[in-house]
């Protein structure tokens, strides 16, 4: 194990060294990076907004952070710092050092809410704005949540940190240290699994029934205690709900006045008035006792409807402790899948989309196994990037649809495959699906929507995108992608023009790099309405030209100025730029645009040929899969699907003509034309929709 250790640290160490030389960081900026990147993925926490400030307080305490989070869906606050050792060692974070820099993290929000950083402070900081929002905006959060990020590992030594009052409010203790960051990536699940012993809620265990079992799953029908479920919510927190639910949630608030009227004036009722919720388990251990089958254990529960029923009961209880009379009447029927490890990552999503089926989460959100997402993994996969820098071989910029899917790929790889194909895919060309959220809002100039954060941008970009895919998916090609990956590079550009320049002191970096970008997009448009940038030519040469680097840097100076100037209609840099208001008012400035930089600018004629082109080139393909699927599909399936549609009228006179007719051109070796074969997959899908068993 400790060798294991020292193996994971050194490679993590060698990683961070290399990607803040690629990137122009410091090794601890680059950690904190893709540590709080990592924590994300494994639904840790939804959001991290980089902040560093240092300073001394009243009674000259010692203050610290590194970054934070607002909670929507918990209503709570995070602060995170992190604690880096510059050595490939395995050192020891001693219980005094983790209470130092707890204590750190403390001493903001005390010298926040005592007024001492905003009497001292500068008005420009981006701490001054975060103090400011703990006095207004966050001043009735639930609780806060401290967060120590550590390279070293805890020592043995270190005690639990138990939740205890902060100025009035709860405040949680979280550590991730070496140990805990090297047992995450080892985990089949993404995730830190929460391992639960209901005994340890009170409870000898839920009363169940089994309700079937296959070979990938057990399925159980439970009815648990409001009480317990709302302590589990109150433990454990967002990492209860399945990632796609959490983000739909965290977006629209998490209390519905009907369940809480039902909690509060009806609760014997709730059972028969709420439809429960759909949860998953990787394990669990039931007991048979003389008042039947009791649920005692449960490791890695993901809630996957039903999130908003258990957000509000853990409200209840907290905020309407004595009205709700501590949930004691109130029962939650839930389903519960056991899922086998080995299938999870298959069978979760699969279950999270249906248990919403009937729930506005399928409607906003957008799975990792949606066909827009798998044309997406399949076009970077095959696409190269052009060969530049001297090399002798093209990369892919890697579209990363599943949550640590590059992660995975690489788990099991010797080092030298493993360094084959970080080469050939490198790291820096990760593209994860809110980071095409990101880039696309961004070139469509919705920088107020960027700037909201990843996951509610992403949930818009998902709606549009599922929009536009039932109305032509060819739109989703080649030169789409193609497009994505030139914002991206642009938004490197950008950003390392930020970093290096005398006028930049370190803050508001995500938003600045976002709306220099999308005004360089929405100034074109108004005053070359003709011309677009060349895309084309970033992604041949993977780099934008000195002219536009030109350009963007001196947007980009305009750009902090007009974040951060005094006028700006909110005192938080970080919530104006959130504004469509902040949008709009900069969308009215006057800037004119370099001459040399409009001279490189295409004609949108030559655009829009382009993407004619492309949309032609995918239909084609399309019709190519089609056709591959028919064959593979087999005259045996085939034959079967005539069977249950005669059975099922669910085709209309003119498809059923054509699976007819197909297939049994098929019996006699005739394979059916490209436009046949995209009917024969389209009646297939239909099937499917009606359930059809295949």
């Amino acid at each position: 194990m400790a060798n294991e250790m020292e193996t994971y640290k050194s490679n993590l160490m060698s990683e961070i060294h290399l990607l803040a030389e690629q990137n122009g960081n410091m090794p601890r900026e680059e950690f904190i990076t893709q540590i709080t990147e990592n924590l994300i993925d494994a639904e840790e926490f939804l959001e991290f907004i980089p902040l560093q400030f240092e300073s001394v307080g009243s009674r000259n305490s010692k203050i610290q952070i590194d970054g934070y989070f607002y909670d929507n869906l918990e209503n709570c606050l995070a602060l995170f710092i992190c604690d880096f050792v510059e050595s490939d060692e395995v050192d020891k974070l001693t219980n005094t050092e983790a209470v130092n820099l707890f204590k750190r993290e403390q001493n903001f929000i005390v010298n926040s809410l005592n007024g001492f950083i905003l009497e001292k402070g500068e008005p420009s900081n981006q701490g001054y704005d975060l103090a400011y929002d703990i006095c207004n905006r966050f001043k009735n959060v639930d609780k806060y949540r401290m967060y120590i990020i550590s390279n070293r590992v805890m020592s043995t030594r270190v005690r639990k940190f138990e939740n205890d009052i902060l100025c009035g409010k709860e405040c949680e203790y979280t550590i991730w240290d070496m140990g805990r960051l090297y047992e995450l990536a080892k985990s089949k699940s993404g995730r830190e699994e929460v391992e639960i012993h209901l005994a340890d809620f009170g409870a000898a265990g839920i009363p169940c029934l089994k309700a079937g079992q296959s070979s990938e799953y057990t399925a159980f029908l439970c009815n648990i205690p409001g009480k317990i479920l709302a302590d589990l919510y109150n433990e454990y927190g967002g990492r209860l709900l399945e990632g796609n639910v959490r983000s739909f949630l965290s977006t629209k608030g998490k209390i519905n006045k009907q369940i809480r009227n039902t909690i509060l004036n009806d609760p014997k009722k709730f059972f028969a008035y709420n439809n429960g919720i759909a949860a998953t388990a990787s394990y669990v251990k039931t007991e048979m006792t003389p008042y039947g089958l009791l649920l005692t254990d449960i490791r890695d529960l993901q809630i996957v409807n039903g999130g908003q029923t258990t957000a509000s009961l853990a409200n209840a209880l907290v905020k309407d402790k004595d009205r709700a009379n501590g949930l004691k009447d109130i029962y939650v029927p839930m389903k519960l899948s056991v899922v086998e490890p080995e299938t999870a990552a298959r069978l979760i999503p699969d279950i999270a989309r249906y248990a919403n089926s009937q729930n506005k989460v399928s409607e906003a959100d957008f799975f990792s196994n949606s066909p827009f997402h798998i044309q997406m993994e399949q076009i970077s996969r095959k696409l190269l990037a052009p060969a530049v820098n001297g090399n002798q071989y093209g990369t892919h910029w890697y579209y990363e649809r599943a949550r640590g899917q590059y992660r995975q790929e690489t788990a099991g790889m010797t080092p030298v495959q493993k360094k084959r194909f970080e080469k050939e895919n490198p790291k820096k060309q990760v593209i994860t699906k809110t980071d095409m959220a990101k880039f696309y809002n961004i070139y469509s100039m919705k920088p107020d929507s960027v700037s909201t954060g990843a996951q509610k941008n992403f949930i818009k970009f998902a709606g549009w995108a599922s929009e536009q895919w039932d109305k032509d998916k060819d739109q989703f090609n080649e030169q789409f992608y193609k497009n994505i990956v030139a914002v991206d590079i642009l938004f490197q550009s950008v950003d390392g023009i930020v970093k290096r320049s005398s006028w930049y002191d370190g803050g508001y970096k995500a938003q600045v790099n976002t709306y220099a970008l999308s005004w360089l997009f929405w100034l074109i448009h108004q005053q070359c309405p003709n011309k677009e940038m060349d895309l084309k030519k970033i992604w041949q040469k993977q780099e934008v030209s000195s002219e536009t680097e030109k350009q963007l840097s001196r947007l980009a100076q305009v750009t902090y100025e007009f974040l951060t100037s005094p006028d700006r209609g909110v005192q938080n840099v970080t919530e104006w730029a959130k504004r469509a208001e902040c949008w709009a008012k900069m969308k009215k400035m006057s800037f004119a645009l370099h001459s040399a930089f409009v001279e490189e600018l295409i004609d949108i004629e030559i655009v829009k040929h382009d993407e004619q082109e492309a949309k032609k080139e995918q239909k084609e393909i399309n019709k190519a899969n089609a056709m591959i699927d028919t064959v593979q599909y087999g005259i045996d399936k085939w034959e079967k699907v005539i069977a249950w549609t005669r059975t099922n009228p669910i085709l209309t006179p003119k498809e059923t003509s054509i699976l007819t007719s197909c297939v049994q051109g098929m019996k006699k070796g005739k394979i059916p034309t490209d436009r046949q074969c995209v009917c024969l997959m389209e009646i297939l899908k239909k099937a499917r929709d009606e359930s059809y068993p295949d």
